[in-house]
């Protein structure tokens, strides 16, 4: 009776000691589903900003248009902080979101690779060049006190530069979001309204 005394009290501390890890591993799991699920949240309000600020932007080049002036410090000012987010976004991607999604699901891989191609992203550099090129000549024009009443070639410029841009981006974001929704759907991190 002893041995199975003694064996039952072995086995008793080695369980409690089992369901403290394991209670320890659920926490983890649950603060790592919470974590992906605010990073999945954050990824899809970034795309939300940067349609809403590419849309803002078009908006202000329409109205210069129409007013037959440009207020360029305002626009390269906006657009420079567009590009700031869009470096931001593009880091959240490519170190979080798209090696979290290729790790849960290694099937993923050849999807996440085909967003996260090169050739994919040099139509929105050449795009974001185009416009920042365009807008850095107009701003060089005021700062130099040069005529700032643009002709109107130079404001269809700035819109259907602003236009391309907008129109890619839409396109680009729509995407991306069309191959990585249903891995996303899948990790549970769109369980809360997503």
């Amino acid at each position: 009776e002893s041995k199975f005394t003694s064996a039952f009290e072995a086995f008793g501390c080695e369980s409690s000691r089992t369901v403290e890890m394991l209670t320890q591993l659920q926490e983890g799991l649950e603060m790592q589903k919470e974590h992906q699920e605010k990073l999945v949240t954050y990824w899809l309000g970034q795309h939300e900003v940067m349609k809403g600020e590419l849309e803002l932007m078009l908006n202000m080049a329409n109205a210069a248009s129409e007013a037959e002036s440009i207020g360029v410090a305002e626009l390269q000012a906006r657009f420079k902080q567009y590009m700031v987010m869009l470096e931001e976004h593009e880091e959240v991607e490519d170190r979080m979101l798209f090696p979290m999604l290729k790790s849960l699901f290694p099937q993923s891989a050849e999807a996440v690779d085909r967003v996260l191609d090169p050739e994919r992203h040099k139509g929105v550099d050449m795009l974001n060049e185009r416009v920042g090129r365009l807008l850095q000549q107009l701003h060089e024009r005021h700062v130099n006190g040069e005529q700032m009443v643009l002709t109107a070639g130079e404001m269809r410029r700035v819109v259907e530069a602003l236009e391309k841009l907008n129109d890619y981006m839409v396109g680009h974001i729509r995407y991306e979001e069309e191959v990585t929704m249903p891995w996303l759907k899948q990790t549970n991190a769109l369980s809360k309204g997503g």
